[in-house]
């Protein structure tokens, strides 16, 4: 997750309860387990600033396990106003999934994610859940295609389409690149394309990067004029 996204809204409890039985009747007991933390002078998610161009503090965590099970969970703060008394200020993501290796080169993953915002004010309900798929090519180019069959308890779906990949260039610096298109029609009757562009590189523990970002267009409801425009954002990445 770049966070992706990227996670109280209603959460398929069945569903969540099969796949973490899934896991656990076919695992090892070892488990791996990992964490980040950034700081970034901007959070962008699918081409729309959630810190309103300012920066943001990032928490995150999962688990994995042989079988292919994960889990985990995803903070930030951000800055998001829709008007009058429609504020946001922090965003908790928890998603959990399952990845199955079809050879050594490819793989696909499934997975649902939750996407909440405590503390919300005002009277809309901006949680939302959102179902993937994902396949791998050698951990170098991926391709996801996401469906929210609820976006902001409104009724609506929406579905988004992503690629992105990336290259390792001399030394320790890798490149890359992406590009997606979210659907919100059937919300806003409206829909965008997004990009970026970017270079990772690692100083000691700190991995920092640099990258362009970019839309087509702003969408009502889904963001403004001013949250969809281009933008270059730098963070900072430690991992523990």
């Amino acid at each position: 997750m770049d966070g992706p996204s990227q996670f109280p809204s209603p959460v398929p409890t069945r569903t969540l309860t099969f796949l973490i039985l899934l896991g656990i009747n076919s695992v090892v007991p070892a488990a791996e387990v990992s964490g980040y933390a950034v700081l970034t002078t901007d959070y962008v998610f699918r081409g729309v600033t959630y810190s309103d161009g300012h920066g943001a503090a990032q928490l995150g965590g999962d688990v994995s396990f042989d079988s292919g099970l994960y889990f985990g969970a995803w903070g930030s703060t951000v800055d998001i106003s829709n008007g009058p008394g429609r504020q946001r200020d922090f965003e908790l993501d928890y998603y959990v999934g399952y990845m199955h290796e079809l050879s050594n080169e490819w793989s696909v993953s499934a997975n649902f994610v939750s996407y909440n915002f405590p503390g919300t004010e005002g009277p809309f309900d901006y949680d939302y859940v959102e179902y993937s798929l994902t396949s791998n090519y050698s951990d170098r180019v991926w391709f996801e295609y996401s469906y929210s069959p609820d976006i902001y308890h409104s009724g609506y779906s929406t579905q988004n389409f992503g690629l992105y990949s990336e290259w390792q260039l001399g030394g320790e610096v890798s490149l890359g690149a992406g590009a997606g298109f979210y659907d919100a029609s059937n919300l806003t009757r409206s829909d965008y394309s997004y990009w970026q562009l970017g270079v990772t590189r690692p100083f000691g523990i700190v991995d920092f990067d640099l990258r362009y970002f970019g839309t087509s267009d702003w969408v009502p409801i889904i963001s403004t004029p001013e949250s969809a425009e281009d933008r270059v954002v730098l963070s900072a990445r430690i991992q523990f």
